[in-house]
């Protein structure tokens, strides 16, 4: 349903087109971006977030959106969520298949997805939301955990599937960490990109980790 919602509105016209047709002032809807470490909860906080902001939650619906949208080999486009290939078998496919730069495309497209949920409001799941939202009105969270903890809690509390796990976590905030400095030339670490940072280690209760998120947002819009 929200992908649904998403590509309706970007495909009618572009982005900027429908925001200039709005002639009735409104108030902004919110807007969270939540970037996350890799089994920090960020996924489920976020979407306890949407809920008590009366809003969408948005992950694989934008990367859904900017496949529709894409000329490149929709493959191409997936493998470029979040983490970048090499770059040297990339091109060399996309020239053979007379295919446009997919990391360009990717690019063009993420940030017209990305404004487009903004315009109507919502919590944007990773993907440098917090960076392509720069100088508008939302709240910039981050979610972090220490490696050992995000992979328990990934092993659903397992000790034996710990070890899979915490290979898991260092290989996806790694691909993460690249995708952040390629992609825009800074460190996802900076705290300074950020309105909030919460540390989920010693939170059993996720809601109590939304709710603190959402008190912060309504005294951040304040």
């Amino acid at each position: 349903m929200a992908y649904d919602i998403l590509n309706a509105m970007l495909t009618a016209k572009h982005v900027d087109d429908y925001q200039a047709s709005r002639t009735v002032e409104r108030t902004p809807p919110p807007v969270v971006t939540l970037a996350r470490d890799h089994g920090a909860g960020g996924e489920e906080i976020a979407a306890r977030v949407a809920g008590q902001l009366g809003v969408r939650a948005y992950d694989k619906e934008i990367l859904e959106a900017v496949v529709k949208q894409a000329t490149s080999d929709p493959q191409l486009m997936r493998q470029l969520d979040e983490k970048l290939p090499e770059r040297a078998g990339m091109f060399l496919y996309a020239s053979l298949m007379g295919l446009t730069d997919p990391l360009n495309e990717y690019q063009r497209l993420l940030t017209r997805v990305v404004n487009g949920v903004a315009f109507q409001g919502g919590v944007i799941l990773g993907r440098g939301a917090h960076l392509l939202l720069r100088g508008q009105l939302r709240f910039r969270v981050r979610v972090v955990g220490s490696e050992d903890v995000c992979a328990l809690r990934l092993a659903g509390g397992d000790p034996a599937a710990v070890p899979a796990k915490l290979e898991e976590v260092r290989t996806v905030n790694a691909a993460r960490e690249r995708f952040f400095k390629e992609t825009f030339q800074l460190s996802n670490h900076d705290a300074l990109q950020y309105d909030l940072i919460v540390n989920t280690d010693r939170f059993t209760d996720l809601d109590e980790v939304a709710d603190l998120i959402v008190q912060a947002y309504r005294a951040h819009r304040r």
